[in-house]
């Protein structure tokens, strides 16, 4: 019971930020990896995770590879869109 709940609310989660999910996770990411660098910078403090630096650097770079590569994936939606005469929607999955 519980799962199905979690599920039904990941895909209205997941409806609702279809076309922003690749900057989400980015965003998540650089965050994860500031969060890292707040730790190696103090790590008296309990709640902030320790990290190496080559990991902190690793997300923050990967962060920022994923928003480029998701605006990426976006404008060539919106070209394939226009192409096919639907300007403004992306084009529709072929199963």
């Amino acid at each position: 019971m519980g799962n199905m709940i979690i599920g039904k609310l990941l895909r209205f989660i997941g409806r609702r930020l279809d076309g922003y999910k690749t900057t989400v996770g980015g965003i998540g990411m650089i965050l994860s990896g500031l969060a890292g660098l707040l730790g190696y910078m103090f790590p008296e403090t309990a709640n902030l995770p320790q990290m190496e630096i080559n990991d902190i650097l690793s997300l923050i770079t990967g962060g920022l590879a994923v928003i480029g590569i998701g605006g990426k994936i976006e404008k060539t939606k919106n070209v394939l869109a226009t192409k096919r005469g639907n300007p403004g929607e992306a084009p529709q999955d072929r199963h």
